[in-house]
């Protein structure tokens, strides 16, 4: 049974929401346990002109769970808002909140988030795991060059460390197991993070609060006062930002922060547009890395390609063992299960030269084709190769 906190008093399971219509509280319960047995990302509360729509982010991919009638919309969002600890008087502006629940030897944060629409307020509520950061690089889906690149610029006592990628592509994931690989005893930590996603023990972390003044830049600027050996910044947005977390680099510190470019490379010339120089660039980088999520197939049901020697030949790849979804109980038949993550690695020590002399971004994807280290592309077609996802997956995230 789910322990709410805020504390919700202990209620017997129904079998869905439309049964639950007179009660909110029994209905969002009801939902919240299903997203929790589904293994939903997010769920969005969608209020429509005659009702309101239920719908789960499963592997990326939105899903329709249930359609309540208009008597239900306006109680069950007000349950949402009192559960997140939000103003259920206020209508006409965005608001945040939280709230935590648990189920069993799980735990999970939850955010939550409404926003004014033409028939009323949306509602999301993101569900995150705390059991999942401790995964293992391999378990993340890094090729095994790729995770000793990111185990040895770890190792160093100082430098930069980017990690690229859109909203949702598992980069705040990817960080925080990097953050298991460090000595938490030795070393002092410390996280600015925008929200908290993942809490741990050892670990000094810093939920940034834009509202109240507390940005990015100005926490970085009094962490540094506190002489950490560690800082894991959440985002670099904005000029003032880059900055800090290039002088903290060159000061001492090993800096681990987030970009949001295509792919690794381009991360170079976004920090030239945030203003910092070339020479301090390269003086401070220790690695760049791209990641992207994709459908993990179901193992139990997945089938091979009925195209596999015309795609073994056009992608020159003939041991390869192409797969396709086809749907089993285990995954709802939905043919995949779960997902992984594809990276790009670039350790930078021989692109050095390069950035230092501000090269185009055309002269640096020319050193990487020389130096044979794997795209996203590259690293999805050898998932794919393996039966782990699709070329379409591959394809249509990239």
């Amino acid at each position: 049974m789910l322990d709410f906190i805020p504390t919700l008093r202990p209620r017997p399971a129904v079998r869905s929401a439309a049964e639950a219509s007179g009660d909110p509280t029994r209905t969002l319960d009801e939902i919240l346990r299903a997203a929790v047995s589904e293994g939903a990302s997010d769920v969005h509360f969608e209020p429509k002109e005659d009702g309101l729509v239920v719908r789960f982010r499963l592997d990326g991919e939105m899903r329709e769970h249930a359609r309540l009638p208009m008597t239900q919309r306006e109680p069950l969002l007000s349950r949402g808002k009192i559960f997140g600890g939000m103003d259920i008087t206020e209508k006409r502006l965005p608001q945040d909140g939280r709230a935590v629940l648990r189920e069993k030897d799980r735990r999970f944060h939850l955010r939550l988030s409404t926003l004014p629409t033409v028939h009323g307020e949306s509602l999301v509520i993101r569900l995150l795991d705390q059991t999942m950061p401790g995964q293992d690089f391999g378990e993340l889906g890094l090729a095994p060059p790729q995770a000793e690149a990111v185990r040895e610029a770890l190792a160093g006592p100082v430098g930069l460390i980017y990690l690229t990628g859109p909203t949702g592509s598992g980069k705040t994931t990817t960080l925080h197991a990097a953050l298991h690989v460090l000595d938490h005893q030795a070393r002092v930590i410390h996280t600015l993070e925008d929200p908290v996603e993942y809490e741990f023990p050892s670990i000094r972390q810093t939920e940034i609060r834009e509202k109240i003044g507390l940005t990015f830049a100005s926490s970085l600027r009094a962490l540094l006062r506190q002489n950490p050996d560690v800082l894991l910044v959440g985002e670099t947005r904005d000029a003032e930002t880059a900055q800090l977390a290039i002088r903290a680099a060159l000061t001492g510190h090993l800096v681990l922060s987030t970009l949001h470019t295509n792919d690794a490379l381009a991360s170079v010339p976004r920090l030239r547009d945030l203003g910092v120089e070339s020479f301090l660039l390269a003086a401070s980088l220790r690695l760049i890395a791209a990641q992207r999520l994709v459908r993990r197939l179901c193992r139990e049901c997945r089938a091979p390609h009925p195209d596999n020697a015309r795609l073994r030949e056009v992608h020159r790849l003939p041991d390869a063992e192409f797969c396709q979804p086809v749907g089993c109980p285990a995954c709802r038949q939905r043919g995949f299960r779960g997902r992984l993550a594809i990276h790009e690695v670039i350790p930078v020590r021989k692109f050095l030269p390069l950035i230092a002399a501000n090269a185009p971004l055309a002269e640096l994807v020319a050193l990487r084709e020389r130096e044979g280290l794997l795209t996203l592309w590259q690293h999805g077609l050898a998932a794919a190769a393996r039966g782990l996802t699709t070329i379409e997956q591959v394809a249509h995230v990239l």
